[in-house]
């Protein structure tokens, strides 16, 4: 009986600890999905196609960003675009991109510019400097897109 304890103890740490390594929806993107793709959001999903930008930008974690878009028939939905990375699956971040409940209505793969950016906690700064102490490294990369609605 005391193994069983253990173990149902030990699998309630580990799914808190799954749990929390999801990071939180942050509503902190200030620039467009041009800042990543050389194309534009609806030659990317044909299914934005006449939308418009809402301006309700966001990230889950540093590899997850979304755009809030407002389509022709008036449904609000998010584009995102995941950096495909080995140490953890985009799949588990889409979820967090609404505060509730989230529908994915497309995904797929497409090319875009991520950039990996390193700061120092102690820098000069220079005026004009847009993050002082922090160096940009822009890259090519295959990312997971695709288009969410809330509710």
């Amino acid at each position: 009986m005391k193994s069983l304890v253990v173990l149902l103890s030990l699998s309630f740490v580990h799914f808190v600890a799954a749990q929390d390594a999801i990071p939180a929806r942050e509503m902190t993107v200030r620039q467009g999905p041009e800042s990543v793709f050389e194309q534009t959001p609806a030659e990317i999903l044909p299914a934005l196609a006449g939308a418009t930008a809402t301006g309700e930008n966001g990230r889950v974690g540093p590899e997850l960003v979304f755009w809030g878009f407002r389509r022709a028939d008036g449904e609000r939905v998010f584009f995102f675009a995941c950096a495909q990375r080995p140490y953890f699956d985009c799949a588990t971040r889409v979820p967090a991109i609404c505060p509730t409940t989230t529908t994915v209505l497309e995904t797929r793969e497409a090319s875009g510019e991520m950039v990996r950016r390193s700061c120092r906690n102690f820098s000069v700064v220079k005026p004009g400097d847009v993050r002082p102490g922090c160096d940009d490294r822009t890259e090519n990369a295959s990312m997971a897109v695709g288009l969410v609605s809330c509710g």
